[in-house]
């Protein structure tokens, strides 16, 4: 009660500089709260009209000074005198929230201004602390409408708090659904380890949440898990909210639901390129900081642990985009040093296909990345492509160590690669689905049947076919290709005599 004794008397010695009159009026409309109290809209009407009144009369008088006072300040005081007035009034039981704002880390309970819209409607708030274990999950989250619904048709009745949380948790058994994060909450819960609550979380008077379940969830996850320290689950264990006053309709809470549930907000986060290329950089200068220019693998873990901590994401996640940034490097250098294309053009490429580097970094045995250093040539081949925009999407790089296996696919790629961007990427999918028909002839048909199916369609091929000039003529790499193959064959070839008195001799 002294804070409010003081700041009672701070507002009407604050008053009383601008003038004597504005003094009485504040020390009146106080009164007036506890006297014949007013609702918030009428409180600040009238001491709006008043100060606008006083503000005029300062002006016939030309007396500049108060006006501009009364002109800067009006809003200012309006929402002192309105906070200290709803706090001086009485509250009966049935006013008093179930769940209290407190001070936490120097920070009083304080109303927001100016007042917040939702949906095209202005719903007064306070911001203060609560503690974490004392917020309610809301029951009627629209977000897991159906798993409720499930819950009560299993149950026949509504989830208990520890049930609401283990439904967002991932972790309720129930039919059609796989026990997964599937709210995301490990992630987010990362975020808040190493950051706190960014977003205020919004509860009406008894604690139940409007906005924030997640943030919430991820708070009571950081707190019951092991994986984190004292320092990240004190940050989880208060939570600065936005909580709904007294005079909150049905109508209010709806808006606050509709605005953040509906209405994005519009935020536009850092692409991966850059995100990953901050995680590289620090990534670089936590090793130069190493005793040895390879750090041993158990202490390149603990380093890839410190800058997962750091950014708040997986360590896999730091992982991953330290191999895409060193192929994205490669990349860049390549077409900067032997492209001799622009340094940020070239940057621009890379942050376009940033993601395909994933896929290009798959396989270091025998996969994507194996093809890629096994044949410098392919690997070029691989960059030009993709930098003039050849590939249609980054399923297409899965194939590629398929594809440097295939003859008739390398040459559809080298083709796609003199070509323009149409034709080039019409090219690519044909290779890709050469590729697929030639493992699959592979695997399905023997040797003799292959043999069987070539020789009929080679015996039955117009003469044409071997002569220079016609549009569907053989080229003279596949006649040398299929000469070399027909001599190699003939070396195994059986006279046809010695075979038949050899059938003859097996026949007795």
């Amino acid at each position: 009660m002294n804070d409010l004794s003081n700041e009672f008397r701070e507002l009407i010695a604050a008053a009383e500089r601008v003038s004597a009159d504005m003094g009485k009026i504040v020390r009146d409309v106080l009164q007036a709260g506890l006297d014949q109290p007013l609702d918030r809209d009428e409180a600040r009407t009238l001491l709006g009209r008043v100060l606008t009144v006083m503000r005029e009369r300062a002006e016939a008088r030309e007396d500049r000074v108060v006006a501009a006072q009364m002109t800067a300040d009006i809003d200012t005081l309006i929402d002192r005198v309105e906070a200290v007035r709803v706090a001086l009034r009485p509250q009966s039981p049935a006013d008093q929230p179930s769940i209290q704002l407190v001070s936490y880390n120097g920070v009083q309970p304080r109303p927001i201004r100016p007042t917040p819209v939702f949906h095209e409607r202005s719903v007064p708030v306070w911001e203060g602390f609560v503690r974490t274990r004392d917020i309610n999950l809301w029951g009627e989250n629209q977000r897991i409408d159906i798993h409720l619904n499930q819950f009560f048709q299993v149950h026949g009745r509504t989830p208990e708090a520890d049930e609401l949380l283990a439904i967002m948790l991932g972790k309720m058994s129930l039919p059609g659904l796989a026990e997964d994060d599937q709210f995301e909450i490990e992630v987010l819960a990362r975020s808040i380890a190493a950051n706190g609550v960014r977003k205020p979380p919004i509860i009406d008077r008894e604690g139940n949440l409007l906005d924030g379940n997640r943030r919430i969830t991820a708070c009571y996850f950081i707190l019951n898990s092991n994986d984190f320290d004292a320092d990240q689950k004190r940050r989880a264990e208060w939570v600065q909210v936005w909580q709904l006053t007294e005079h909150a309709t049905e109508d209010d809470r709806e808006a606050v639901i509709v605005s953040l549930n509906f209405e994005p907000d519009h935020k536009q986060d850092w692409p991966q390129y850059v995100k990953a290329r901050k995680v590289y950089e620090h990534w670089q200068a936590l090793l130069a900081l190493e005793g040895r220019a390879n750090p041993a693998p158990a202490r390149q873990k603990d380093i890839r642990r410190a800058i997962a901590r750091k950014f708040a994401i997986a360590t896999d996640e730091v992982s991953r985009y330290v191999g895409m940034i060193e192929l994205a490097s490669e990349f860049e250098d390549y077409h900067v040093t032997e492209g001799k294309k622009d340094k940020y053009a070239v940057k621009h490429k890379a942050e376009k296909y940033f993601q395909y580097f994933d896929e290009l970094g798959k396989g270091r045995r025998n996969g994507v990345l194996a093809a890629l250093n096994d044949d410098e040539s392919f690997k070029s081949l691989v960059y030009d492509l993709l930098y003039d925009d050849k590939f249609k999407n980054w399923n297409q790089i899965r194939e590629l160590r398929a594809v440097s296996l295939d003859d008739e696919a390398m040459a559809c790629f080298r083709e796609a690669g003199q070509r323009n961007r149409k034709e080039g990427q019409q090219l690519i999918d044909t290779g890709i689905a050469l590729s697929k028909a030639n493992r699959e002839v592979e695997r399905t048909v023997g040797a003799n049947k292959r043999v069987e199916v070539f020789t009929k369609w080679l015996e039955n091929a117009p003469v044409k076919i071997f002569r220079p000039g016609p549009p569907d003529a053989l080229s003279q790499e596949n006649l040398h290709r299929l000469y070399r193959a027909l001599k190699l064959v003939e070396s195994y070839v059986v006279p046809s005599d010695a075979s038949t008195s050899s059938e003859a001799h097996h026949a007795g």
